[in-house]
């Protein structure tokens, strides 16, 4: 039996979703609750790792079980009952031996959300507050200098090789008190959604250009967009197979 599990967690709460020494992860606490539910250890493929601090709507993973008789419902109650205040669990199907939460993903949307009104001490931990006046027009048309295929290796500190990637869009929603950005890719590499943002953070301040924004992209360096930004505003919203 193969699962796909959709879950939500508190990032605020974790050093991220991959398994570290010493500290306390996604990863490690949902298959803990799996090693007591089938009783041996699993280890389990998220759609992709989120970094510490980051928060998730619809994050998704998959395991792999030989000749399990526990249906999709039946390891949804369980997971939920055994589950911490911090995740919850959405829900849980079926899928075939070949399916993996990374690889067959086809796209995912990360959302960021930025709090343009009053300072909320109790969302502080969900957003980030930031108290000048945003230059929309301007980050629209830093998103369209974004969107289609590039090399983002600028706007990462991944050590991968392969740092091309394919970002589809980029929306902005606008309310009363806050500003949702939502960026919908193949694939991201480490901090590249929060180093995207930060970007716009500093087209907003003056302290990049249009025209720099394009040299990060045909002259890729490393996070040489520097500023990333601060993870907390950061959730995982969706993952499309």
């Amino acid at each position: 039996m193969n699962y796909l599990v959709t879950v939500s967690y508190d990032g605020s709460n974790f050093h991220g979703w991959a398994k570290q020494l010493n500290v306390r992860t996604v990863q490690e606490e949902i298959e803990n609750i799996i090693k007591k539910i089938f009783n041996q250890n699993i280890t389990i493929q998220c759609s992709g790792r989120t970094d510490a601090y980051v928060h998730a709507i619809g994050q998704t993973f998959s395991f792999n079980i030989k000749k399990s008789k526990i249906t999709p419902k039946t390891l949804l109650t369980a997971l939920r009952s055994s589950g911490p205040s911090d995740i919850y669990f959405i829900k849980v199907k079926q899928v075939d031996s070949m399916f993996n939460a990374r690889f067959s993903a086809k796209n995912k949307t990360y959302q960021y959300v930025i709090n343009t009104s009053e300072f909320d001490l109790f969302r502080a931990n969900y957003e980030l507050y930031y108290s000048k006046k945003i230059n929309l027009p301007l980050w629209k048309k830093a998103s369209k200098l974004l969107i289609g295929e590039h090399d983002f290796k600028s706007f990462s500190t991944s050590e991968l090789d392969n740092t091309i990637r394919k970002i589809n869009s980029i929306k902005f929603q606008k309310t009363k008190t806050h500003l949702f950005i939502n960026i919908n890719g193949n694939g991201f590499l480490r901090n590249m959604v929060r180093m995207i943002i930060g970007s716009l953070i500093d087209l907003n301040e003056n302290k990049k250009t249009l025209e720099d924004l394009k040299n990060l992209l045909s002259s890729p360096r490393k996070g040489s967009a520097v500023n990333k930004i601060q993870a907390k505003g950061l959730y995982l919203l969706k993952v499309n197979y």
